[in-house]
């Protein structure tokens, strides 16, 4: 992971030009973003070219558990939903592909760990308005998750307010609201990140 802070942007659903736009302009703050979009593959491969066409970094693009489009791009990261069975075989028959996984629990972590996960996306830490009245993690549930091993990023309810106060252990973040801002302000947040040794 780069020293100049390592954050991680996970897709709004927009329309294909309007995202486009939105990643292109973020693309040289960030260090990935993850497609999860409710899209067919046909369309999602559509617009996967069109981030390449318009110059984005495709080492940057961490495709959502399609499989057959992580090979036909010949991309090298895939993330996947919590315990999914593609996550672990993919990383046995592909150790050069970096595999993320979404964690929701401290017990989750030591198996992941075991089957050589790069990293969890560990969440929820803060309230957030597309989920509003979710049980967010606890202390005790952060500081078993961290004690685990595993490399988590911090997702949920991140902003340029919670930022300062997520807890140390986390390499960095993930976010979707947080990238829609400008650059100065996510630039800001990568300051913060820095200051906490969080990259």
């Amino acid at each position: 992971m780069e020293r100049t802070a390592y954050m991680i942007a996970i897709t709004d659903n927009l329309l294909e030009t309007q995202l486009r736009d939105q990643l292109l302009r973020i693309e040289p703050v960030i260090s990935g973003v993850i497609l999860r979009l409710p899209w067919h593959e046909e369309r999602l491969a559509d617009f996967i070219q069109l981030l390449l066409d318009g110059g984005f970094n495709k080492d940057k693009l961490i495709i959502h558990s399609n499989c057959r489009l992580l090979e036909h791009y010949q991309l090298s990261r895939i993330h996947f939903r919590a315990g999914d069975p593609k996550g672990f075989d993919m990383k046995k028959s592909r150790p050069d592909v970096t595999v993320s996984m979404a964690v929701h629990s401290a017990a989750e972590c030591p198996a992941l760990k075991a089957a050589q996960i790069d990293y969890g996306i560990f969440s929820p830490l803060f309230a957030t308005p597309s989920k509003p009245g979710v049980q967010l993690r606890t202390d005790e549930e952060i500081t078993q998750a961290l004690a685990a091993g595993l490399p988590l990023i911090a997702l949920g309810g991140i902003t340029t307010e919670t930022v300062s106060q997520l807890p140390s252990g986390f390499v960095t973040i993930a976010g979707i609201r947080l990238f829609q801002q400008d650059n100065a302000t996510l630039q800001a947040i990568k300051e913060v990140l820095l200051s906490k040794r969080m990259t």
